[in-house]
């Protein structure tokens, strides 16, 4: 048990060390995973949604019924995937420049306690400063990097669900026409 007290400790430490900057750069990442994880987590049921749309094709009256159908269903579940999109890659980069902020927040206050000569130790004057500036620049880069890597992937994997829905309503289209053919 003291390990965990030892952890804690540290966490507390580096919290303290960050100073303001390190509390928005985490605020900001973990609303950005948030999003992030619930974009990627509900891509499956909308795709497993898209595939079901050919089970009903025969209650559909037109073909104008089938498109409207297919569009309210783009506009119901896919929008809110595209939505995100954008806000999730402008928090990654507020992540990466949080942390350069953190960097000039740090130079800042290691300058100011340089030329301030309240310290008798020079190496305390630009300590505290130099630590600011690197644990702020790594935490943002922390959240930065592997959001921005699930960023890419999940472009892709929407481009993938747009494309899906864009070929299950030619199907529909197909299997509407040949269900007309049949009743003709």
């Amino acid at each position: 048990m003291d390990w965990i007290y030892i952890v804690y400790r540290e966490i507390l430490g580096l919290l303290e060390q960050g100073g303001p900057v390190l509390w928005c750069i985490l605020l900001v990442g973990t609303w950005l995973y948030t999003i992030l994880v619930s974009t990627w987590f509900e891509l499956p049921s909308i795709e497993e949604a898209i595939r079901m749309g050919s089970k009903h094709v025969e209650e559909v009256c037109s073909e104008k019924q089938l498109h409207r159908e297919c569009h309210i269903f783009k506009l119901d579940r896919l929008a809110w995937v595209d939505r995100r999109m954008p806000v999730i890659g402008v928090m990654v980069g507020i992540c990466t420049l949080g942390g350069l902020l953190g960097t000039v927040s740090g130079m800042l206050v290691t300058f100011t306690r340089m030329s301030s000569g309240t310290f008798a130790d020079p190496m305390e004057k630009i300590a505290e400063g130099i630590s600011e500036a690197m644990i702020t620049t790594q935490v943002g880069l922390l959240f930065a990097l592997p959001a921005a890597f699930a960023y890419a992937i999940l472009i892709v994997r929407v481009r993938k669900v747009h494309a899906l829905a864009e070929q299950q309503l030619s199907l529909d289209l197909v299997q509407y026409h040949k269900e007309g053919e049949k009743n003709a």
